[in-house]
């Protein structure tokens, strides 16, 4: 998952905070700058924590097996990069069902 990714979902999230809170008159929220949505942006966010784990879960069976001459350390890196992705993807899913409350929550 890429910083630019990230920090869209985050923005995005803002705004989606921001208009359940009132503080922001919504403006047409599903489409970023680059002309992506929500959408296909989350879904993408989900395939590269994926594509991370199965590397990672790869790279250790490789190590186990001596099929390859990777090093212990770079089986370490790309297990805690995994991690630190699907932790990262764990945070947005979870500020995006308060989000989600918070929206079902308005009293119109």
């Amino acid at each position: 998952m890429s910083s630019d990714s990230i920090q869209s979902l985050v923005a995005q999230m803002k705004v989606m905070s921001d208009l359940a809170a009132g503080q922001v008159a919504p403006a047409a929220p599903t489409v970023n700058a680059d002309g992506h949505d929500f959408q296909s942006l989350l879904k993408q966010a989900v395939s590269e924590v994926n594509q991370a784990q199965n590397t990672a879960q790869a790279k250790v069976q490789a190590f186990s097996t001596g099929e390859s001459n990777m090093t212990l350390e770079e089986v370490m890196v790309s297990l805690q990069k995994a991690n630190l992705s699907f932790q990262t993807m764990i945070a947005v899913r979870n500020r995006l069902v308060d989000a989600y409350k918070e929206v079902t929550n308005l009293q119109v």
